[in-house]
C-alpha cells in the first residue's frame, strides 16, 4: 500500500466505512458492501494519483538533466557562425 500524505488523504473512506458499520444491521449486505467497495475505490484513486505525481517529478527530474547536459554539450561544440552568414555577393 502506498502512503499518501495526511493532508492529501481524503475523509470519506472512513465515513462511508463508518456507515457501512453503524448502519450493518438496517442496510442490505450488498448495500453495506457497495458503501465499502466506494472506500476502497477511493483510497485506490488516491494511491494511484501519487504514483502519477512521482513519476511526473522524476520525469522532470530527467528533463531537466537532460537539458543540463544538452546545454554543456552545445558550449563544448565549436560554432559554426560562417555556415549561416550569406556570402556577400
Amino acid at each position: 500500500m502506498i502512503d499518501v500524505p495526511e493532508e492529501c488523504r481524503s475523509k470519506a473512506p472512513a465515513h462511508l466505512r463508518n456507515l457501512a458499520h453503524k448502519h450493518g444491521l438496517t442496510v442490505s449486505p450488498a448495500e453495506r458492501q457497495m458503501l465499502l467497495n466506494a472506500a476502497a475505490e477511493i483510497e485506490g484513486s488516491e494511491e494511484a494519483y501519487v504514483v502519477l505525481v512521482s513519476e511526473i517529478r522524476g520525469l522532470r527530474e530527467k528533463l531537466a538533466n537532460t537539458e543540463r547536459n544538452l546545454r554543456a554539450t552545445l558550449e563544448l561544440v565549436p560554432r559554426r557562425d560562417h555556415l549561416n552568414r550569406k556570402s556577400p555577393s
